[in-house]
């Protein structure tokens, strides 16, 4: 990934942010395109989650600190169209830390959940805990630690291995976001959500614990149209070419009264360019049965780019979600290109 000069960025993307010339920026982006094989579907070229983005630092004329910046946008390597933002920050970043605002991950998410994208085709093919859903539906959306809009986080410096991070949601009563709560006369809360985690680096060990919580406000007859916690841990590690991670998460909808508790298991190797990797993660919520999913992928890094196929199985549990998930209006995010299914597929990522 390289810095591009202020000439040639100014070529290219003048139309959209005339005023990175004046920024140190360095565009990137994930272009990726695959073909799923799906029980009781056809088979489909698909683009999975392409992306495009700059990212940069401004000169804030201070001491140790730096404006920071960064926009990423979804795009779609079948019609060439752009697919809906992804993430959008702007803050300052020091000795001190790092101070941002706008959209973008948390801790719950990006400590601990994350570690069910271990394969290398980057498809998230595990199963997570059930939580509120990022004001989408969770089938084809994320849940409420990712990508999240309205929020203001803290990032400590690392301190021999030891980083922390604080978030807070201020969503006003913005109509249709799930951190501001139904429409109603009552005022909403003033923070609709916060997150913080740790995570612990010592040599090619990685420890991380996360707590989120979400409150929307009240509706007409004084209830919360969410109230909702999730906490997690997890564990990452590196001996030679293999790779290991592990993470247990809960969740609570306090509004439904029920709970949901799961963990994944994940190992990778890889020599020369080729490897593979392993992945097995269940669920279980109150009053609904157990979910699994087993996956197992093959891949080949070819420079910036990595060629991949796998499987991923699913239990009928995972599968029939509607009969088995009661959490959040009887849905929840599995598999989301191809609606959690048993799924064989060939990708292809490209980096850059």
């Amino acid at each position: 990934m390289k810095p591009i000069h202020k000439s040639c960025l100014t070529v290219a993307l003048a139309a959209v942010i005339p005023s990175l010339s004046y920024a140190d920026a360095t565009l990137y982006g994930s272009f990726r395109l695959g073909m799923f094989k799906t029980d009781d579907r056809s088979a489909v070229l698909d683009d999975y989650a392409s992306r495009i983005g700059i990212r940069g630092t401004v000169d804030l004329g201070l001491d140790n600190t730096k404006g920071i910046f960064n926009w990423e946008q979804g795009l779609s390597l079948n019609t060439g169209a752009l697919g809906g933002g992804r993430y959008a920050h702007v803050g300052a970043k020091g000795d001190w830390g790092t101070l941002m605002g706008g959209k973008f991950d948390h801790p719950t998410y990006a400590y601990v959940g994350n570690v069910n994208e271990f394969a290398m085709s980057a498809l998230p093919t595990g199963l997570d805990v059930g939580y509120v859903a990022n004001g989408s539906d969770p089938r084809t959306g994320f849940r409420a630690d990712r990508r999240v809009s309205n929020s203001i986080g803290y990032i400590s410096p690392n301190l021999n291995g030891l980083e922390a991070m604080i978030v807070g949601v201020f969503a006003g009563e913005t109509s249709g976001n799930v951190f501001a709560g139904p429409a109603s006369t009552q005022k909403d809360n003033e923070i609709d959500g916060y997150n913080l985690g740790v995570k612990y680096t010592l040599s090619d060990l990685t420890l991380a614990t996360a707590y989120g919580a979400v409150k929307s406000g009240k509706d007409a007859q004084g209830m919360y149209g969410v109230d909702s916690n999730l906490w997690g841990v997890a564990a990452r590690y590196r001996l030679n070419n293999f790779r290991f991670a592990a993470k247990y998460e809960q969740s609570k909808d306090k509004v439904r009264n029920l709970t949901d508790k799961g963990y994944a298991l994940n190992a990778g190797y890889e020599l020369n360019g080729y490897g593979a990797s392993v992945g097995f993660a269940t669920t279980k919520q109150d009053q609904a049965d157990r979910e699994r999913s087993a996956s197992v992928e093959l891949h080949r890094r070819l420079g910036n780019a990595v060629l991949a196929i796998g499987y991923v199985n699913y239990n009928a549990a995972a599968v029939s979600n509607t009969n088995s998930y009661k959490q959040y209006n009887d849905e929840r995010a599995l598999f989301p290109i191809v609606g959690g299914n048993d799924t064989a597929y060939l990708t292809y990522r490209l980096q850059f």
